[in-house]
């Protein structure tokens, strides 16, 4: 991994969505393609019924949108319904800085932090490194997890 560039967040817009599923689509669709399971529609259906532009931030890079973000807050947990960063900015510590900064606030204020991912997503292997851990290991496509403040 490369050193975290300055990358900054800022509130997205509802007519930012067009955006963010072209991002969406084009990192569900070799992930569930692995695994036989591509459908193009219900994705699209899926990113339409999801997005939310209020728990929503792009990522941005020198000027440029290289991602977007979705939390949504919970009375007991975080959930991270989404983190996509165009590919070419993968890899650089972005997603594991915002990750970070969510659990720090998920400690302070003593709540959970859940995901779910497509079992072949790399970025399963950063999340376990930060303490996630997997709920059902068996299940297919999709796996949860939660990460869980540490308890005194």
């Amino acid at each position: 991994m490369n050193e975290c560039p300055d990358f900054g967040l800022r509130p997205a817009c509802r007519d930012e969505f067009a955006f963010a599923e072209a991002i969406y689509i084009n990192a569900m669709r070799p992930l569930m393609e692995q695994l036989d399971a591509w459908d193009e529609p219900m994705r699209r259906a899926a990113i339409r019924r999801s997005f939310k532009a209020a728990d929503s931030q792009i990522i941005t890079l020198n000027g440029r949108d290289i991602g977007w973000t979705q939390v949504t807050e919970r009375d007991a947990d975080y959930n991270i319904a989404q983190i996509q960063i165009l590919e070419e900015f993968c890899g650089r510590g972005i997603g594991s800085f915002i990750i970070r900064e969510l659990l720090e606030r998920a400690t302070r204020e003593d709540k959970t932090v859940s995901l779910s991912a497509v079992r072949t997503n790399r970025a399963i292997e950063l999340y376990l490194r930060l303490g996630f851990r997997i709920i059902d290991p068996d299940a297919t496509p999709i796996i949860d997890m939660v990460w869980t403040p540490d308890q005194p």
